[in-house]
C-alpha cells in the first residue's frame, strides 16, 4: 500500500488501508481480502477502474490544453 511512501509513510498494510477508507468515505468495503485477491487474479490489467480515471484525466487536461 505504502511502497511510494503516499499513505502513512510506508507503514501501512492492506487492513489498515481499508479501514481507513470505510472511515474516510462511511462504506464497508465488506471481505476487501477476498476482493484484493480477486483483482490479483484478474488477467489482463489488474488496475481497470484506475485505468480509466487516468484515461478521462489525460483526456480532460488535453482538452484545457487546446482551448
Amino acid at each position: 500500500m505504502g511502497s511510494v511512501g503516499c499513505f502513512n509513510n510506508v507503514n501501512t498494510n492492506i487492513k489498515e488501508f481499508a479501514e481507513y477508507i470505510e472511515t474516510v468515505f462511511n462504506i464497508n468495503l465488506g471481505d476487501f481480502y477476498h476482493t484484493f485477491f480477486e483483482i490479483r487474479e484478474r488477467k489482463g490489467s489488474r488496475i481497470l477502474f484506475l485505468d480509466k480515471l487516468i484515461k478521462l484525466l489525460e483526456e480532460r487536461m488535453d482538452g484545457l490544453d487546446n482551448k
